[in-house]
Parts: structure tokens; C-alpha cells; sequence
């Protein structure tokens, strides 16, 4: 094999010689011609290729953000979950405790062992008492509203006999 030199632009018969203006010229306003330095063209295909790469890759790496963060929002409920399973497993575990059912059942559903003695208050007029009465120790409107109905009831029983006269025949 040989190595012939470049080739150069010759010109046809009774034509001038071609000028890198002229070629300019027949590329077109804004076209790259074959005179174009090749490090420019190369430049031109690189961001043409980035450009495409780049619309290609947008969705695909956007459904992958959506993705990671929909898995991290799991991942944070299961841990959220974990710790509410371990509450409640605790709570059961209390519950499997005699003592504490037992505690309970005389709390909230007011069970009595056999023999024991219970005492009921009960108005025999059926009516709230709001306000004091004559001899009657007065229970503020605060108390009423910010108490539980039990402690209520305690507080009725607590002031039931304050302010009255104690008698002393039998």
C-alpha cells in the first residue's frame, strides 16, 4: 500500500479554483460542510448524542426517584407498624396478668369479689345537681367539665356530708 497525499480541489476546465469561502457558501447558511474541522463536527455529533442520551434517560430516571421514594415511605410505615405490633403485644402481655384483669374488671366494669360490701349513691330526685343547695357544698362548673364521669362520681361522694350539720340522734 502507498500513501498518497491529500487530495486538493482542483479545477475543472475554465473554472476559477474553489476558495474555502466559496464552499462555505455552497453548505448553506448554517450547514457543515466537508470543509468543517473535524474536532467541530465531532463536537456537533457529541451534543447532538448527549441531547437524545438525555431524553432517553429523563423518564426512565425519573420513574426510578418515584420508585425510591415510594419504597422509602414503605420502609418507614413497616417501621412505624413494628413499633405499634410491639405496643400492643406489650399491652396483651399485660393483660395475660391476673392481677391486672382483676384490677381492671373492679376499675372500669365496678365487679365486686363475693362477700364485699357496696356502697351506690343515688339522688332520689333524679335530677343533676348543678348548683349548690341550701347546706350543700357547691362543686364549680370547672370541675364538673373537666372531669372524667368517675371523678364526678368521686367528687359527689368526697363533698356529700361537707357543709351540712352533723346530727347527733340515731
Amino acid at each position: 500500500m502507498s500513501t498518497r497525499p491529500p487530495r486538493r480541489p482542483t479545477a475543472r476546465p475554465g473554472q476559477p479554483m474553489p476558495t474555502r469561502a466559496a464552499a462555505t457558501r455552497a453548505a448553506g447558511a448554517g450547514g457543515v460542510s466537508a470543509r468543517t474541522p473535524v474536532h467541530v463536527r465531532r463536537l456537533i455529533t457529541l451534543v447532538v448524542l448527549l441531547v437524545l442520551m438525555g431524553l432517553v434517560v429523563t423518564p426512565t430516571l425519573s420513574g426510578y426517584l418515584q420508585q425510591r421514594a415510594d419504597i422509602t415511605a414503605t420502609e418507614q410505615q413497616i417501621e412505624a407498624e413494628k413499633k405499634e405490633i410491639a405496643a400492643l403485644e406489650g399491652e396483651l402481655e399485660t393483660w395475660s396478668d391476673p392481677a391486672h384483669v382483676e384490677q381492671q374488671a373492679r376499675e372500669r366494669l365496678r365487679y365486686v369479689k363475693e362477700g364485699e360490701t357496696v356502697f351506690a349513691v343515688i339522688d332520689d330526685t333524679g335530677t343533676d345537681y348543678t348548683e349548690a343547695l341550701p347546706g350543700m357544698a357547691p362543686v364549680s362548673e370547672e370541675t364538673i367539665a373537666q372531669s372524667p364521669w368517675y371523678g364526678q362520681v368521686w367528687e359527689s361522694v368526697r363533698i356529700a356530708n361537707e357543709g351540712l350539720p352533723e346530727t347527733t340522734t340515731p
